[in-house]
């Protein structure tokens, strides 16, 4: 089941809230809800004899062994290194934890114009992020919104977009150009039905092959 809202006001979006749902879904399993918004091959063994050189497109970033593997179950307040793209070449390697997760009110969305506001409640995910390693093309631009989503349960929560300000849950992230050692906050707004929680947060970002998405792979999950 999904909801239009009209928010003239915040400019904001709800999509696939699956907590509307009567069955509940794992959080790895297709979303059967409309989007509703308003506005190897193997490589040859060396020798001792034959040196090796790398061929990695994505020099800079960290070996695949140092990254999290998908469908790791933390904690929150745990800290997962993860491959964060940017555009389409931008990529980085990232350290990420989240820190929280802090309940809202309706009063929230009421103050933003959202229409039918009394039916939901807002819930923000709040993250801490390293940058460990950059690749060739740059990093820089990133924004959570797009590769982290709330969970009610294993069920993915409603996603709210931001296109203005939004002061309960302002956004952050990276700015163009970002470097190794730089750090930033970033703050995710998910939804809720009334009367549900989001408890659990979900990354199924990354490039295609990395093996993070919901529906082909197995995000990384804090609960």
């Amino acid at each position: 089941m999904s909801r239009k809202l009209a928010m003239p006001a915040a400019l904001l979006a709800i999509l696939a809230l699956s907590a509307c749902q009567d069955d509940e879904a794992p959080a790895g399993a297709d979303d059967p809800t409309s989007e509703a918004t308003t506005d190897d091959s193997p490589s040859e063994t060396p020798t001792e004899s034959t040196p090796t050189e790398s061929t990695d497109s994505t020099e800079g970033q960290a070996p695949a062994g140092d990254v999290t593997a998908p469908g790791t179950e933390l904690s929150i307040g745990d800290t997962a290194v993860l491959p964060l793209t940017y555009g389409t070449d931008g990529t980085a390697t990232v350290e990420v934890t989240v820190t929280g997760i802090s309940e809202g009110t309706a009063a929230d969305l009421e103050a933003a114009k959202v229409k039918n506001a009394a039916d939901f409640t807002p819930f923000y995910i709040n993250l801490d992020m390293k940058i460990l390693s950059v690749g060739a093309e740059g990093f820089g631009g990133y924004t959570a919104g797009s590769d982290f989503d709330g969970l009610t349960g294993a069920s993915k929560a409603g996603s709210l977009i931001i296109f203005g300000d939004f002061a309960p849950c302002d956004g952050g992230g990276f700015e163009y150009d970002s470097a190794v050692g730089d750090t930033a906050k970033a703050c995710v707004p998910a939804l809720a039905t009334k009367g549900s929680v989001v408890d659990g947060v979900q990354f199924s970002g990354g490039a295609d092959e990395a093996g993070y998405d919901q529906f082909d792979g197995k995000p990384v999950v804090w609960k």
